[in-house]
Formats: structure tokens, sequence, C-alpha cells
């Protein structure tokens, strides 16, 4: 499957476990097969726009969280990539949450500028 269909599955995954869900359990919410679940979960199959749809409600998240993607692949040296994959990855967090990473983050950076 395509590296879209990945990412994809990873927002699901990922807002699926913030909600302390099972696979099944969002299956079973979002009225589709459990199986089909995991599968595109892992970017295995490609959801129609009316199971995403579903998923979404299931996981009371807005659809848009669940398709933001970067369709742009990053290369291993490209260096501004990481910043985006971070924001990539706050996508759906809570704004506190948000902040404890950035502080997280801040307190990395300040480190290593210690050393």
């Amino acid at each position: 499957m395509s590296g879209i269909s990945k990412l994809i599955g990873e927002n699901i995954r990922s807002h699926r476990k913030r909600r302390g869900l099972s696979q099944e359990q969002l299956a079973l919410r979002a009225e589709i097969n459990a199986s089909y679940m995991g599968q595109v979960e892992r970017g295995e199959k490609n959801p129609t726009i009316d199971v995403l749809a579903k998923i979404s409600a299931a996981l009371q998240t807005p659809l848009e969280h669940i398709v933001n993607v970067d369709s742009m692949p990053l290369s291993a040296d490209d260096n501004s990539g990481y910043a985006d994959k971070i924001a990539h990855q706050l996508n759906g967090l809570t704004a506190r949450e948000q902040e404890a990473v950035y502080k997280f983050v801040k307190q990395l950076v300040q480190f290593k500028d210690t050393k």
C-alpha cells in the first residue's frame, strides 16, 4: 500500500490509543470488521471516505485530523523534515499535551547546549 495509507493508519492508531480503545472496541463503535480495522491501521487497506468518516466519528475526532498527512516523503538528509515529523506527531494533541511536549523538547535542547 501507499505511504499515505500507512500515515493515515498511524493517525488512527494514535487517536485510538489516546482514547484508550482497543482495535476491537474502535471497530465496534465504527461498525466495521475488527480485522479490517487492523488492516487499515497497518496501512494494508485503503478505506473509503465513508469508512474514514465512521472511524472519525467513533474516535470523536475531526476527519481532517485522521487524514492530515505530509504527502512529501522526507529524505534522510533533510534536516527541516524532522520538524515536520514532530509537528505531525503533535497533531490531535490537546493544547496542554502540546505544551508538555514543547517544554520537554526545550529542556532537551538546553541540556545539549550545556555539554
